[in-house]
């Protein structure tokens, strides 16, 4: 039984015209994967929500656990994540329909929305 936390997406990384990657990241690799934050709140949005020099959003660290060899930014794609630091209550958020920003620091990179949610010891 797959002890971890963790959650299907569907998930659309922005493309460098808008602000995205230049280079699509490579989700799954030999030396581990991917780990960026998300952030739940509206797709749309594209910059983080900073106060003076703090940022005003809760930043949830995942890892990439499945997803595409290749990710072509705009084409959405399905995806497992691992909920890092599960339980921390602030993952309690995370539903099935709750949409999300991906975030490499306070930078938005790509968005998507939740599928399902795979809790360890939940059938």
């Amino acid at each position: 039984m797959n002890q971890l936390a963790r959650i299907t997406v569907e998930v659309t990384f922005i493309p460098a015209s808008e602000g995205g990657r230049v280079n699509p990241p490579l989700l799954i690799s030999r030396g581990g994967s991917y780990r960026p934050h998300i952030v739940v709140g509206d797709p749309k949005q594209r910059q983080a929500v900073v106060i003076g020099n703090e940022l005003q959003e809760t930043h949830l660290g995942v890892a990439f656990l499945t997803g595409p060899e290749k990710v072509e930014a705009g084409e959405p794609f399905q995806a497992e994540l691992a909920l890092i630091y599960f339980p921390h209550p602030a993952y309690e958020t995370l539903a099935p329909g709750v949409t999300f920003t991906i975030r490499e620091g306070p930078r938005v990179v790509g968005f998507g929305e939740v599928k399902k949610v795979l809790l360890p010891g939940v059938a």
